[in-house]
């Protein structure tokens, strides 16, 4: 089979071309293939000539006027699933065929995602009232395809695994994901295909639009059209999280950077990240508060209907989102796009008066800022939360560029960031008096996340922060949110105590006793009957109680036991299934302990089923699986498969090593593994060397780690991707402090 992925610079080693977004143009295929292979393009097929000696032609028709990086195509046996003709909405003389294809044995998993992409286009077009402009749309699942997914117009390339669902051994958040990176797609041929990006360097206006847009949209209103509660925004606000840690490294960049800053196709590769992507869409989720979504629609219908077909930049964007909301858009966006970094917001309460001031946060206390980091401000669109003794209520208030501003009078406390809708950090330095019990879940869970982040910083106080955490964790019924941020918060304190036993044992006793595993009910009746958000809370616990110690968890509830026996069982003989037994979402974590008891016993059976696998997601489960053994012989030979593609797909690798050095006992083997087989790594994954890095040392916390990163970094070749490197040392450095300056004080409070 012969599959292209062209984007960002690689079009022009398949054909002659003006291989940069800007320069549009229409693309016509003819291509001669062996007769039992078929080719699917951009564009409609047109005829086919038969050649002679197992040869034919194929000729396809123009495609719409695109940038090359779109341009893809695809000769294979793969088969496909009876096409669906759909109507445009927009255009009752125009219909749409959607086909998907995959390995014949897995036609069936292609179903849930072929009724997705027939909806999310529906939604597209009401949203931004153009009409999906192609006759067709052919999505296709690659085997062993290192790109999650490519939009390429008309003819959209997916992961196996990002794709397939089957409704029997695939979880709901399976389920979830594969929406989500359809509706990521789908959005792109709007935003990335019909209207392009200039230039690279503002890569964030493809990406960051299609994970604001394919999320809050169209996963979203999919979602609650076919009646499933899924957690959308809360996952989006999670996801954020991380976006945030990145932003606040010496070493994050702006969204929009000069073009002349952004040549080289790895330096345009590197631009693919977090920042781009999430903080792109985090920004847009804030101004989408800020003027409300009629706005936010009116604004993009403008922009998609005055550059169709063309290209844009950011001032272009905010330009009609001026128009639509008679504000200055503009100044306040300029601040958030081309000013790396995020603020934090302090909040004082003196004598009833609220005043508020910005600085830019750093999470690195030992890393030098430059006096330009330091006099950065930012334009920030403020929404609070404040009581006093006449009501408990939510407002305004803009802070522009100025350092600090009164707000108002009269006030017991107040938070900032109410709903979560705005990319900064809080400071409240009358944390402890806030009333838990009158905030929302999200308001809740967004403090814990600044608490989080200031302890590792620096500026809040030990006791402030476990004082903060046993607070939500007594709260009568902590939401989903509030308790995925507890979890966050107690994996980093597991994980930076992790290399130290004693004190190991101590914090994750305290964690294991609120898991409170005894009560966890997961019987598959139970399970059928949560709510969503339930069950991914009690999966999430599990996945933590395992973590700590596996013995105790089948030791203090008998009926997690009974399904760890049952699910060997199922492994053992073939007639026998775990269906309506085990619920498929948590399946993973009792697959697990069951491994874990019998790791040498289990391995071989677990390795030929994966081996065998045909559902992506039941491969994702097994290498979850595999890579939790505490044998260490079992996790080097399971690195070590990772160097023969014949035993480990290509498009597995990272993931794997992610995996392994992802828990305790896997941290050091990953490390080395990596530093020996560094060229190979580096030459077959050049575009995923940067999560490799970053999963190799995110936990480190001594000096002696961080000296032999600096002496092997210093001697191997790391390509476009030194940022990466710089931001892996950052929060090294950070984890340090943490060590050095925090972590004697926590675990006094822990356990007080």
């Amino acid at each position: 089979m012969a599959v292209t992925q062209f984007e960002a610079t690689h079009a022009r080693k398949a054909f002659p071309c003006f291989d940069e977004p800007d320069f549009k143009a229409r693309f016509k295929l003819t291509i001669t293939r062996p007769s039992h292979c078929h080719t699917l393009f951009n564009s409609p097929h047109n005829k086919t000539v038969d050649e002679g000696s197992g040869l034919e032609t194929d000729t396809f028709e123009y495609s719409p006027e695109m940038s090359s990086y779109l341009v893809a195509i695809v000769v294979s046996e793969l088969k496909h699933t009876q096409p669906l003709l759909i109507q445009s909405t927009l255009n009752a003389s125009q219909s749409i065929k959607i086909t998907l294809y995959g390995r014949e044995n897995q036609l069936s998993q292609l179903e849930f995602a072929k009724n997705v992409t027939a909806e999310v286009i529906k939604v597209f077009e009401q949203f931004f009232q153009v009409a999906y402009p192609l006759p067709k749309l052919d999505i296709v699942a690659i085997p062993d395809f290192e790109n999650g997914a490519m939009e390429n117009w008309g003819l959209i390339t997916f992961r196996e695994s990002a794709l397939l669902y089957d409704p029997t051994l695939s979880s709901t958040n399976q389920q979830q994901w594969v929406t989500e990176v359809v509706a990521h797609e789908l959005a792109h041929q709007w935003f990335g295909n019909y209207v392009t990006m200039k230039w690279w360097n503002e890569v964030w206006l493809n990406e960051g639009f299609a994970t604001f847009v394919g999320e809050m949209i169209g996963t979203k209103t999919f979602a609650e059209n076919q009646g499933y509660d899924w957690p959308v925004e809360e996952n989006f606000l999670l996801s954020v999280t991380s976006a945030a840690r990145v932003d606040s490294l010496h070493s994050s960049h702006a969204l929009s950077r000069s073009a002349g800053s952004v040549e080289s196709p790895s330096v345009i590769d590197s631009m693919f990240d977090s920042i781009s992507y999430t903080k792109g869409a985090a920004i847009l989720r804030m101004l989408d508060s800020f003027v409300t979504r009629n706005v936010t629609q009116t604004a993009l219908q403008d922009y998609l209907n005055s550059h169709s077909y063309g290209n844009a930049e950011a001032s272009d964007l905010w330009a009609y989102f001026d128009k639509a909301s008679g504000l200055s858009i503009s100044e306040m966006m300029d601040s958030w796009t081309k000013t790396p970094g995020l603020p934090l917001i302090s909040a004082v309460v003196e004598e009833g008066h609220v005043t508020v001031s910005q600085r830019p946060f750093f999470l690195c206390q030992t890393c030098n800022s430059s006096s330009e980091e330091e006099e950065r401000t930012w334009d920030v669109p403020l929404q609070y939360f404040y009581k006093n003794k006449e009501v408990n209520k939510t407002d305004r208030f803009y802070l522009n560029a100025t350092k600090e501003s009164n707000i108002m009078q009269d006030v017991d406390w107040i938070k900032l960031n109410a709903d979560w809708t705005g990319f900064y950090l809080v400071n409240n330095t009358d944390i402890d008096l806030v009333d838990l019990e009158l905030m929302s879940d999200v308001d809740v869970a967004n403090m814990l996340h600044n608490s989080l982040q200031l302890i590792r910083e620096g500026s809040l106080s030990s006791q402030s922060f476990i004082s903060t955490l046993k607070r939500a964790m007594a709260t009568e019924q902590p939401g989903y949110l509030t308790t995925y941020m507890v979890l966050q918060s107690w994996w980093f304190i597991l994980n930076i105590f992790d290399q130290n036993y004693d004190s190991y044992n101590e914090v994750s006793g305290a964690a294991y006793v609120w898991l409170n595993v005894s009560n966890m009910d997961v019987s598959y009746g139970a399970l059928s009957n949560m709510a969503v958000t339930d069950r991914e809370l009690l999966v999430s616990k599990l996945k933590m109680a395992l973590s700590i110690d596996h013995d105790r968890v089948v030791e203090d509830n008998p009926e997690f036991h009974n399904l760890t026996v049952l699910w060997r069982r199922s492994i053992e003989e073939t007639n026998f299934s775990y269906e309506g037994i085990i619920h498929r979402d948590i399946a993973r974590e009792v697959g697990k302990c069951s491994f874990l008891t019998d790791e040498g016993g289990m391995w071989s059976l677990l390795w030929k089923e994966y081996s065998d696998a045909t559902v992506p997601s039941w491969e994702t489960d097994l290498e979850v699986i595999l890579t939790s053994a505490k044998d260490i012989t079992l996790l080097l030979r399971m690195l070590d498969n990772c160097l023969n593609e014949e035993k480990i797909k290509q498009d597995k690798t990272i993931s794997i090593i992610s995996l392994i050095t992802g828990q305790r006992r896997g941290r050091a083997v990953g490390w080395d593994f990596m530093r020996t087989n560094w060229d190979f790594l580096y030459d077959r994954h050049k575009t995923q060397i940067s999560r490799l890095v970053s999963a190799s040392t995110s936990t480190f916390s001594s000096h002696q780690r961080l000296q032999e990163m600096d002496e092997f970094f210093e001697k191997n070749k790391v390509g476009g991707d030194e940022r990466a490197v710089s931001q892996a040392r950052e929060i090294v450095l950070s984890n340090i402090f943490f060590m050095e300056n925090r972590s004697g004080d926590i675990l006094n409070s822990i356990l007080k």
